[in-house]
């Protein structure tokens, strides 16, 4: 099997991944009644369309001319959720202050979901970035492999914060007994 066999499969396996967390994150949002919850994962479905757009425009260009894309400047520099986090996540704090949206113990089991299908998306990612020797290939995996890190890194952050946000506040200010 070639090379551009190999890639176009991973790109394949890659786009089938994406299209998974588009699912979960599109039902996560659709189910919950938390602000936070519903917000975060709107946009992670969004990071998920990009991601799968993205990965079929590299898959049409490998499979048309037999050599990878680059990035754009605009895909280079999209944010996503790491882009929107502070806005969305203040927004909805406001909201849940007021009494608005309970966080479930499915939210949370959603949420641990979330956070084990971003991690593996970073070590999937990690792998195709390591077996590649084309650099535009590299770039791309690892573009994709730091946005699953973010998402990772979020997702845990509000994980962090919706079971148990008296503590959050005290690890964010950094605060002790012993102060």
């Amino acid at each position: 099997m070639s090379n551009i066999q190999n890639s176009l499969e991973a790109l394949a396996l890659a786009l089938r991944t994406e299209e998974e967390g588009y699912k979960l994150y599109k039902a996560g949002a659709d189910q919950s009644n938390n602000e936070v919850v519903k917000k975060i994962f709107q946009q992670l479905f969004k990071d998920e369309l990009m991601h799968m757009d993205l990965i079929k425009r590299f898959y049409g260009v490998l499979n048309e001319s037999g050599g990878w894309s680059q990035l754009s400047d605009v895909e280079k520099n999209y944010k996503g959720l790491a882009g929107e986090f502070n806005t969305i996540f203040s927004q909805a704090l406001e909201k849940m202050k007021s009494g608005q949206g309970e966080v479930s113990n499915k939210d949370l089991e959603v949420y641990q979901k979330a956070i084990e299908f971003e991690k593996k998306g970073v070590q999937m990612y990690a792998k195709l970035y390591t077996e590649n020797s084309d650099e535009k290939a590299k770039k791309f995996y690892a573009f994709l492999r730091d946005m699953e890190q973010e998402h990772a890194d979020v997702l845990d952050n509000t994980y962090q914060y919706l079971r148990d946000p008296d503590n959050w506040y005290l690890q964010q200010e950094g605060w002790t007994l012993d102060h």
